[in-house]
């Protein structure tokens, strides 16, 4: 028997319901951590800040910063300044994910059936090899949202890929990775990029396409195995959502692919999104936990927005 969907209403109902009931009560009894990280992570980055500034001022009064002499002090120093807001980042997460392992429960039953987890998403398959993530060396988690909205399974993976290159660790993707089940009938395997000068296929085995809309063409590359596939998943209405997307999520690419019956969107994001707990802020603050609403339920009505429930074209 198909679950019955929650409204957008009813979520939005619930949730302010439950934020003003059960999270905000709770959160608030950790203002005094939240005052203690910050103190924490002001001292850490006075002290990096400090201790490179003193070693520049050594440098420069023996030779020069810049002295062949001086290259392992310079790059020293270069090293503490660059810590110092990987530090405050690292205290601010460490926090965050503390408040959210209490509250995120509460939360996710607002959308249904929805789990949270900052550990290892454990079914990367479904994306991997789907052709949006370039090849990688390491790999990061963040927030994981795993549950169905009106029978349609739904996941939601903020990670970051990165390889290293030479001596360099370049980031391949950062941002949201969302795998949506696919209510349709395809066997194809069709890959949507961002539009680049040379075509060239993420996989040996898809080809580029071009299709009708001539504006479509100039934003995307389309990469495909069957062609009447790719045509009939991806309609006007589809191609419009897709440029609509980018905007809606702040990202600098929106890309995705149709492969294993999944709808796999990826959004290239520098924005830390789901964030909660900032450091400067009182731990009550609402804005916070409102946006990270608004941005799960976004991803949420993707859903609707791509007709997934229905056996149709998009």
């Amino acid at each position: 028997m198909a679950e019955e969907a929650k409204s957008y209403s009813q979520m939005r109902r619930e949730f302010y319901e439950k934020f003003q009931n059960k999270i905000l009560p709770l959160v608030r009894c950790h203002e005094h951590k939240r005052l203690a990280k910050l103190h924490l992570a002001i001292f850490s980055v006075c002290l990096l800040i400090i201790a490179a500034t003193i070693i520049i001022v050594i440098a420069q009064n023996n030779g020069g910063i810049f002295s062949k002499s001086n290259e392992g002090l310079f790059k020293l120093a270069f090293m503490l300044y660059c810590s110092a807001p990987i530090v405050w980042c690292f205290i601010k997460k460490d926090f965050e994910n503390s408040i959210k392992k209490m509250i995120m429960p509460t939360i996710c039953g607002c959308f249904g059936n929805f789990k949270w987890s900052n550990a290892y998403y454990e079914e990367e398959s479904k994306y991997i090899t789907s052709g949006l993530i370039p090849n990688f060396t390491y790999k990061d988690f963040d927030d994981i949202f795993k549950g169905s909205y009106k029978d349609v399974g739904i996941d939601i993976v903020e990670a970051e890929y990165s390889r290293k290159q030479g001596k360099h660790t370049i980031t391949v993707f950062n941002g949201v990775i969302v795998v949506l089940d696919m209510n349709k009938n395809f066997t194809g395997h069709t890959v949507i990029k961002q539009n680049e000068l040379i075509h060239t296929s993420p996989l040996a085995d898809l080809r580029f396409t071009e299709l009708e809309d001539p504006e479509f063409n100039k934003k995307y590359d389309v990469y495909t195995n069957d062609e009447v596939d790719a045509r009939y998943l991806i309609t006007p209405s589809f191609m419009e959502r897709l440029k609509k997307m980018k905007t809606a999520f702040s990202a600098n690419k929106a890309e995705c692919a149709f492969y294993g019956n999944y709808l796999i969107i990826a959004l290239h994001t520098s924005k830390d999104l789901f964030s909660l707990c900032s450091l400067i802020k009182r731990i009550d603050d609402n804005r916070q936990f409102f946006e990270m609403y608004e941005e799960i339920v976004s991803i949420i009505k993707l859903i609707d927005h791509f007709k997934l429930d229905q056996k149709i074209g998009l």
